[in-house]
């Protein structure tokens, strides 16, 4: 009686076992979507480099609130300052000397403790010129910016200050087919005539979509500046 007890007993052990050992692992749940905003400013002038990155959770960005990580965000391996803005929303900053890099990344470990990373990268500007040194408002001018090509989604502002400081911008959009700019009359009308200064700020704006996080990204590039006469 005592061995068939036994047996009985092994028998319903195993039985337990196999039934948990069959049951399928519980789904993990999905972790909250997380959006993000990443910004690089380099001031070629200034030997300046400056960046800003934010985030936020919600099901969407209409619904996101700020979000914060423990160990915050890095900025080419550089840690980044937590700032709270109005609002509540939390930016990290960097700002300091630098030179401008091929790509610059952004790092932060989230609550999953998986070490995340977003690449922002745009070819800068060497140098740029202006044919003859002149812009004229009946016949336009011609600009050549070394490493100016646009690709889709980038922009080049040229920002013109009078002696006056009056400001006035032409905007140019990508794509571009090279790195010389026929920049017509119509434009050129608008600018004061007489000595101007001029420097081109290109832009790109990107968004990246990856394992729940869905980024906008932003990069500038500020110019030297270069004197231009405006001509009738």
């Amino acid at each position: 009686m005592k061995q068939r007890y036994a047996y009985f007993m092994i028998a319903l052990i195993i039985a337990v076992s196999l039934l948990y050992g069959c049951r399928e692992p519980r789904e993990q749940e999905a972790p909250t979507p997380l959006f993000a905003e990443f910004y690089v400013r380099y001031l070629q002038a200034e030997r300046e480099l400056k960046a800003h990155a934010s985030f936020f959770e919600g099901d969407s960005i209409q619904a996101a609130t700020p979000k914060a990580f423990a160990e915050g965000a890095a900025f080419q391996g550089n840690s980044m300052e937590p700032r709270t803005l109005p609002g509540g929303t939390l930016r990290y900053t960097f700002e300091q000397p630098g030179t401008y890099a091929d790509t610059f990344r952004f790092s932060f470990r989230d609550d999953l403790g998986r070490g995340r990373q977003v690449l922002v990268a745009m070819a800068p500007i060497d140098s740029f010129a202006v044919t003859g040194g002149q812009a004229s408002k009946s016949s336009g001018m011609a600009l050549y910016a070394r490493g100016g090509k646009l690709e889709r989604g980038e922009s080049m502002i040229l920002l013109f200050n009078d002696e006056k400081n009056q400001a006035a911008t032409i905007m140019l959009t990508g794509p571009s087919a090279g790195e010389n700019y026929r920049i017509p009359a119509a434009k050129v009308e608008k600018l004061s005539s007489g000595k101007n200064t001029l420097y081109l700020v290109k832009k790109k704006r990107a968004t990246q979509k990856e394992d729940g996080l869905s980024a906008l990204t932003d990069i500038e590039f500020y110019t030297n500046t270069i004197e231009v006469e405006v001509t009738d």
